[in-house]
């Protein structure tokens, strides 16, 4: 039942491939999660951009990444702040895309103002220029269709208690290509093929 969930979640979200689902306990932890696993690739130096709209859930984690790794968080602004009808700067987002950039870290509906942000078109221009994407979609998954294989982005996180599911889940979406580059952030029983006292060959996805 475990692994059907996997399967219809893969569907829900068009996800090429069962293996790009990741359960996580929400979105907090989906986004605290890959922080974590880029984080590992930073270094000093490096810039990570999120927005001025994010969630302390998707400023937070890029923070706490900055810190150990040297890195700098640097912000997106927003077209008329403070009103309802804000919207992201896409001029100021292609300025601050600079060749230091690692990730941009951004949400695909405001939980407070309700801007819906242009994802495929802020994840290509990301992906141009060999900068990794990262999309909170906890506000998104529940009112609007999402379609990772439209969408472009390289990661999306969301929990089921905003689509009336149970608390305490959620689910990270990641290209496959990258989680499987990427290291691991957790060790321990099931996450390896082989382990010796001085090495450990990881298992396959998931």
């Amino acid at each position: 039942l475990y692994e059907l969930a996997r399967d219809r979640v893969q569907r829900f979200i068009g996800a090429q491939s069962r293996e790009e689902v990741v359960f996580t306990r929400g979105t907090t932890d989906g986004l605290n999660l890959v922080a974590d696993a880029i984080g590992h690739t930073l270094t000093p130096g490096d810039e990570i951009l999120i927005t001025e709209m994010e969630h302390h859930s998707n400023i937070i984690p890029w923070q706490m990444a900055a810190r150990v790794h040297g890195a700098v968080v640097k912000a997106v602004p927003l077209r008329e702040p403070g009103s309802a009808s804000a919207t992201l700067d896409l001029e100021a987002l292609e300025r601050l895309l600079g060749p230091r950039t690692r990730v941009l870290a951004f949400t695909h509906v405001s939980n407070v103002l309700g801007t819906v942000t242009p994802v495929e078109r802020i994840a290509q221009l990301a992906r141009e220029r060999g900068v990794l994407t990262v999309v909170d979609g906890a506000q998104a998954a529940p009112h609007m269709p999402v379609d990772m294989s439209l969408l472009n982005c390289d990661f999306y996180v969301l929990s089921a208690h905003k689509m009336l599911g149970p608390t305490g889940i959620g689910v990270l979406y990641g290209r496959r290509e990258l989680l499987d580059r990427l290291e691991p952030t957790r060790g321990g029983g099931e996450m390896i093929k082989e382990v010796w006292i001085d090495r450990a060959q990881w298992n396959d996805l998931p």
